[in-house]
């Protein structure tokens, strides 16, 4: 009998066996989205999807779109710092 394993490392095993890893860590960063960009700007958008690296987020209209555009470098970096360096190479701003 094979002796007792933490679940979270069951669970990492089962998702790199089954090659779901990387989607998981996709769904991170749209789960997490309010985490990464703080509540003000999580009040103004909604992180729809991540596709190849591209990551679509909606905006509540083009203000805001103006001002995320130009902190897209800064909020690439946080979804870096909390999800991993090669998940979003960039952010669509939708609205």
């Amino acid at each position: 009998m094979r002796s007792p394993q933490a679940l979270g490392k069951v669970i990492a095993e089962a998702l790199n066996h089954y090659g779901l890893a990387t989607k998981a860590r996709n769904y991170e960063v749209l789960t997490h989205w309010a985490e990464i960009v703080g509540d003000q700007v999580a009040l103004a958008t909604h992180a729809e999807k991540l596709d190849r690296g591209v990551l679509t987020v909606k905006v509540t209209n083009s203000v805001w779109r103006y001002e995320l555009t130009l902190r897209s470098k800064e909020i690439l970096k946080k979804i870096a710092s909390a999800c991993g360096d090669d998940i979003v190479k960039e952010i669509r701003w939708k609205l």
